[in-house]
């Protein structure tokens, strides 16, 4: 599994150079492999060029630093080896669709290109069978996996929903608080990188001091934006199940409870109240509709986290 180091110990030395003069063959020689065949590897492990992952990097990193600073185009074209600001801004209206002059504006419209990490996955075999649910009103909900996750120390950063406005309003505006999260993730983000709907109470009762917010997962010491909550997370583990549902009405209680249940039957402490917070993962984006949406027979899949013990 050589290569599997070479080309992670590469992409960290890609990490750490963005903003220095480096050449392909700076990271060839830092890997001690030679030009032709690093770039030959990297290219089938990760289907980019050397070259474009750079200049993606590169890119990603100037919509973020444009959107979230007052830096001059000028000023952010020479951090990322840009010769010229006429050179620079070409390359960034071709990566992210818009020209550096209106990012302020229309931070909405920035492409995010993260770190690459490489993982082998190896898939197959006898899966466990699904579990199927159904309530009153005909809902079916699929388990179709369950698994703990070891997550390290998290933020949460988002905006509460409560008890300014509802889940539906704020949602609906997801499009003006969502871009400054987005030029966070690629140097803060963590595997959860989907949009989420994260609950917690603070270490009192239920219904008492919620707070739900509509953000992402972020690695611990995270910057927070100007208006923007934060909760840092107390607990490194989590259950982690990925749900179907036919009939997706905005009541999600079945996977909370699944989810619960699920963890007790196995003997697995859910740190209630100080450490109690669960959320719902958004992989396949949420649905257009929340409450008003109870005839949707759309599939719809989605992840659940709920705490649990060390």
């Amino acid at each position: 599994m050589e290569w599997i180091e070479s080309i992670t110990k590469a992409i960290r030395y890609i990490e750490n150079n963005l903003t220095n003069d480096i050449s392909i063959e700076d990271v060839a020689n830092h890997v001690f492999m030679s030009e032709a065949n690093f770039q030959r590897i990297f290219h089938l492990v990760t289907d980019i060029t050397i070259g474009d992952y750079i200049r993606n990097r590169r890119l990603s990193l100037s919509g973020r630093d444009l959107f979230l600073t007052d830096s001059k185009v000028i000023d952010i074209a020479m951090r990322y080896q840009y010769d010229t600001s006429e050179s620079f801004s070409k390359a960034f209206a071709r990566f992210h669709g818009i020209p550096p002059s209106v990012v302020k504006k229309h931070g909405d419209k920035l492409k995010c290109f993260s770190p690459l990490t490489i993982n082998i996955f190896i898939r197959g075999g006898f899966n466990m069978s699904r579990i199927v649910m159904e309530n009153d009103s005909g809902a079916k909900i699929i388990c179709e996996n369950f698994e703990y996750l070891t997550l390290g120390k998290l933020q949460f950063i988002g905006i509460d929903a409560w008890p300014n406005e509802g889940w539906d309003e704020l949602w609906a505006r997801r499009g003006e608080f969502m871009p400054a999260l987005d030029a966070l993730m690629s140097e803060y983000g963590t595997d959860i990188t989907d949009d989420c709907a994260f609950l917690h109470h603070n270490g009192h009762g239920v219904d008492t001091e919620n707070h739900y917010l509509a953000g992402r997962f972020f690695k611990a010491g995270t910057p927070v934006p100007e208006g923007y909550d934060y909760y840092d997370v107390p607990t490194e583990r989590a259950a982690y199940a990925v749900y179907t549902t036919n009939k997706y009405d905005g009541d999600i209680g079945l996977a909370y409870y699944f989810t619960r249940d699920q963890i007790l039957s196995e003997g697995v402490t859910i740190p209630y109240p100080l450490s109690y917070w669960h959320a719902a993962v958004y992989t396949d984006g949420r649905p257009k509709y929340w409450h008003t949406a109870r005839s949707t027979e759309e599939n719809h899949r989605f992840g659940y986290m709920f705490s649990v013990g060390e």
